[in-house]
């Protein structure tokens, strides 16, 4: 991509220092947000590995930063999964055209945004007689899958990582490393496809050092910050975004 055009989307840069701070305070709006933004500006088969590359140091710092709260038998276990699921839709995603890339965003980032949040661990009768590392392993491909094809999975994640009384840190930490481990293997699926990130250094260097501060700075502010308010913006945001990526995969502008 021409550097000026590269450069045309300066506005990235500040936006993903305020995104970075969402996705550390509640594990997953900013990475949905700045995943909408991508999606207007560049192009559909470009959004998933530049968000990737941009996100995987924001989870890694965010991981360092709750690392006595990891548990690292999850981790590893959904870890393994993840990699699995990754084989399995990174051929899918890798020929998607522009137009089914961005039509497949839309409608992920709608159902990431108003499908209900689970109230409790999520329940489907067959895997609930499965040994529960066995049940972690099928769930992280499953998840994993979702990820290769629309770029963020968190709200997914949530539903099945969600553990009752344990401090919101613990959840978090464990979802940094597995939201690592995804975004790195969206990287290397595109990557060893042809994806070439080298055209876009320009824009995505700066990203990605906005996006550490920014996770620095949620961090410190997650147990502080009320999300009520912020919730209706945000998902008032997320789905003028959304729709505006599914006209723009139906042509309309």
């Amino acid at each position: 991509m021409d550097i000026a055009v590269l450069l045309s989307h300066w506005w990235l840069v500040p936006t993903t220092f305020f995104t970075a701070i969402i996705t550390a305070v509640s594990g997953a709006g900013g990475g949905i947000l700045l995943l909408g933004l991508m999606g207007l500006v560049l192009p559909g088969t470009a959004v998933i590995p530049l968000h990737g590359a941009v996100m995987f140091l924001q989870n890694g710092l965010r991981g360092v930063l709750l690392f006595k709260h990891v548990d690292w038998r999850f981790v590893g276990i959904a870890g393994v999964g993840s990699v699995l699921g990754a084989l399995l839709a990174g051929p899918v995603a890798v020929n998607l055209n522009d137009n089914a890339m961005q039509l497949l965003l839309g409608l992920g980032l709608l159902y990431l945004i108003w499908a209900p949040k689970p109230k409790k661990p999520l329940s489907i009768p067959f895997l609930n007689r499965l040994n529960p590392d066995v049940r972690t392993a099928i769930m992280a491909i499953l998840i994993s899958m979702v990820t290769i094809l629309i770029g963020a999975a968190g709200v997914l994640f949530s539903a099945i990582r969600r553990r009752g009384g344990l401090p919101k840190e613990a959840v978090l930490a464990d979802q940094s490393f597995i939201m690592l481990c995804q975004h790195i293997l969206k990287m290397l699926v595109f990557g060893l496809a042809g994806f070439v990130f080298g055209p876009y250094l320009p824009l995505i260097i700066p990203m990605v050092c906005m996006g550490l501060l920014g996770t620095f700075v949620g961090v410190v502010l997650m147990k502080k910050m009320s999300s009520h308010v912020f919730d209706i913006i945000f998902k008032a945001v997320v789905t003028v975004l959304a729709i505006a990526m599914l006209a723009k995969a139906a042509n309309f502008f």
